[in-house]
């Protein structure tokens, strides 16, 4: 099935009244952290006019890069409880930190042309920011870089990201194994390697049977 949108990327959604933002806030003060895409509008949110615009044209930017040919994009939040956390944990042999993750389809015409998400993390003090494309099928499309706030020696070069294209939820997906390690960035390899592995898993759950086993 495809994932069904609570509004097009590229079309305005209602703004929320202050109030509500607040309340909402306090009902997911026990969430450790929000999935990247959530804490982007959280900041668009609270920035300025000028800064909420950017926020979200950096976003659609994101996914029209990763999907030139689409004509729209529609997104779902995946709440992941306890138990189902700990089951993703356990097939992906990673840690989940996240328990919001915003997903977005890709659409061409009335065709899944593909799904994304937008994923933040810590790499060693410092943030680091990717774009995760999957084809319909759920296989990694490609990763794309965003944001690298780590010294930029540490920062993974595109010929190694490409490592990642056509992988699934059934590959190992280990620095070491079917992935090469980055000679000075172990925490950076690692990072983005156990992030794929749980947000495959995570798509699953999502998208239910069409997505790569």
């Amino acid at each position: 099935m495809a994932l069904s949108g609570r509004h097009p990327v590229n079309e305005p959604a209602n703004e929320p009244a202050p109030g509500d933002c607040r309340a909402r806030a306090r009902n997911r003060g026990s969430l450790r952290t929000l999935g990247a895409a959530a804490a982007l509008a959280a900041a668009a949110l609270a920035a300025p006019p000028g800064r909420a615009a950017d926020a979200g044209a950096k976003e659609g930017a994101a996914l029209r890069s990763a999907f030139p040919e689409a004509e729209r994009f529609t997104s779902r939040d995946l709440l992941l409880g306890d138990d189902l956390a700990a089951r993703i944990e356990k097939l992906s042999r990673a840690r989940v930190r996240e328990r919001l993750v915003t997903f977005y389809t890709a659409w061409k015409g009335e065709a899944v042309a593909g799904y994304a998400v937008i994923h933040s993390h810590v790499v060693r003090t410092k943030r680091e920011t990717f774009t995760l494309a999957f084809e319909p099928d759920g296989r990694i499309r490609r990763i794309t870089i965003l944001a690298f706030l780590e010294p930029e020696e540490y920062r993974p070069g595109e010929r190694w990201l490409r490592q990642f294209q056509g992988k699934g939820a059934g590959d190992r997906l280990a620095v070491g194994d079917d992935i090469a390690p980055i000679t000075g960035a172990t925490l950076t390899a690692r990072g983005i390697a156990e992030r794929s592995r749980w947000l495959l898993q995570a798509l699953k759950v999502a998208v239910g049977p069409e997505a790569a086993p």
